[in-house]
């Protein structure tokens, strides 16, 4: 009933179209990266006889210059050019995946590329694709539509050759069998841990940037007045197979009788369960929990945030029926002011800024290790102790904040160096230092056989895709211009 009484109309949120759009120009590059070089002097990389200028680069820029604005974040004149080498790779890898299909003689047709667009969620109303909606949001884009569809069929190219590529990836049954034995080993590790509290000396976060913050985000800080309401709903139904046969006048008089007990003293909890027609509620005594103004249809909610703590109302008739309700609470809104919310803001964005801060840090340890001997002679500069933990498959090791930490190290083989895998309030950089391997349990590599099949499939993919780029990159002869960034 709860659910039923909410309004669940929602205005479709544009900014889902430029999330969209983002990821369309920040991963997969614009539509001017094969002009010829002649009317674009800015080039910033050539790729083979293709060449990527500054204004491809800076179209991407801007857009995530502009999502980051919108979080309250500023970038530094060295953050910036981070971004822009890493939109800048994603372009070079683009680009040699899209000239390398078409030597392959993969293509997508104007019927895909329609497909794709009509299957976007944002140009759609109740599943049916919108094209007013779609030639609108292009034009506040200043993005000509047969620009928008070809990105589509670049996107759809990029699919199909990554699809190529991973129905290829074979595992045979040996190295299934490998694979389980070497993630039933029992291992110990050894890790630094990049923990942004042990950082905040290094956070530079003053009170305009957290204004800024706070005004983006003000409405997180926000809550409405509730009140928390019990009801007993009582339905006209006289249809033949009602089981009241109750015509509306015959449910007004029930749901007065009712009402008339709950006055000489009767419990309304009880009265509830034995007759309220909201299943939902019915058997937690009428309940239906807190709820703001907006969450109800408007003759319940009028009534429910006039009542005081403790009050019963007069029969309140909405759609669904007849209604008593009860107010068991009252909870006052707070409208936040940025002093009122200060030290909150400050926290989250001393979260928000140190965990990107300890996978700059972690990445540097990683990237600073040539050999796996360096590790134990660097780790000490960044200010990290080195830990160690015991686990296996399925475990919990103390100590560690991380979904992902056993998992990859169990893929890892003894005396790797990880990449930084990410935590609770930071980074993880590991190896694993000892392994002990445990009985081959055929039953168990049975039951996990499907599992184990799709992970391995995923490593061998991801290293397969690799080197292909790394060919073609080696073919094509990359050039990046670095002093244009």
């Amino acid at each position: 009933m709860m659910k039923t009484m909410r309004e669940n109309a929602k205005v479709i949120l544009w900014v889902v179209l430029s999330a969209f759009m983002l990821t369309i120009v920040a991963v997969w590059g614009a539509k001017s990266v094969f002009l010829d070089s002649k009317s674009n002097p800015d080039t910033i990389a050539k790729v083979g006889k293709n060449e990527i200028t500054y204004t491809v680069l800076g179209e991407a820029w801007n857009s995530r210059l502009q999502q980051l604005s919108d979080q309250g974040i500023k970038v530094s004149e060295e953050k910036s050019k981070e971004i822009k080498k890493d939109i800048l790779n994603a372009l070079i890898d683009r680009t040699l995946q899209l000239d390398y299909a078409k030597k392959l003689g993969i293509s997508a047709s104007d019927e895909e590329a329609a497909q794709s667009i009509a299957s976007i969620q944002a140009f759609n109303d109740k599943g049916v694709f919108q094209k007013e909606r779609y030639i609108a949001y292009l034009n506040s884009q200043r993005i000509r539509p047969d620009d928008f569809e070809n990105e589509q069929k670049d996107t759809i190219v990029l699919a199909k050759l990554r699809n190529m590529f991973y129905s290829g990836i074979k595992v045979t049954g040996d190295e299934l069998r490998t694979y389980y034995a070497k993630r039933s080993r029992r291992v110990t590790a050894q890790y630094v841990s990049f923990n942004y509290k042990n950082f905040l000396n290094e956070l530079k976060i003053d009170d305009e940037k957290m204004k800024d913050y706070y005004a983006v985000n003000k409405k997180n800080y926000e809550k409405p007045d509730r009140v928390r309401a019990s009801h007993i709903l009582i339905r006209a139904d006289a249809s033949p197979t009602s089981p009241t046969g109750r015509t509306d006048d015959a449910a007004k008089k029930f749901a007065q009788d009712i009402l008339a007990r709950i006055k000489s003293g009767e419990s309304f909890e009880t009265l509830a369960k034995k007759y309220s027609q909201d299943p939902g509620s019915a058997i937690k005594g009428g309940d239906l929990d807190y709820f703001a103004r907006g969450q109800m249809v408007p003759e319940f909610e009028s009534a429910a945030f006039s009542l005081k703590k403790g009050e019963v109302s007069d029969i309140v008739k909405t759609q669904f029926g007849y209604h008593i309700i009860k107010v068991t609470a009252k909870e006052a809104g707070f409208d936040p002011t940025f002093d009122k919310v200060r030290s909150k803001v400050l926290a989250e964005m001393q979260k928000d800024e140190g965990v990107k801060l300890m996978k700059e840090k972690a990445q540097a340890l990683k990237d600073s290790i040539k050999d796996p001997s360096d590790f134990d002679k660097l780790y000490p500069s960044y200010h990290v102790s080195l830990e160690s933990v015991s686990f296996s498959e399925g475990s919990k090791p103390a100590g560690i904040s991380s979904a992902d930490f056993v998992d990859t190290l169990l893929d890892m083989n003894k005396g790797d160096i990880s990449q930084p895998i990410e935590g609770d309030n930071g980074y993880y950089v590991a190896r694993i230092s000892s392994e002990t391997p445990s009985a081959f349990n055929e039953a168990d590599f049975n039951k996990k056989y499907d599992t184990l099949e799709a992970k391995l499939k995923n490593i061998k993919f991801t290293q397969e895709h690799q080197d292909m780029l790394d060919k073609l990159k080696a073919e094509q002869k990359v050039e990046i211009f670095e002093k244009n960034l």
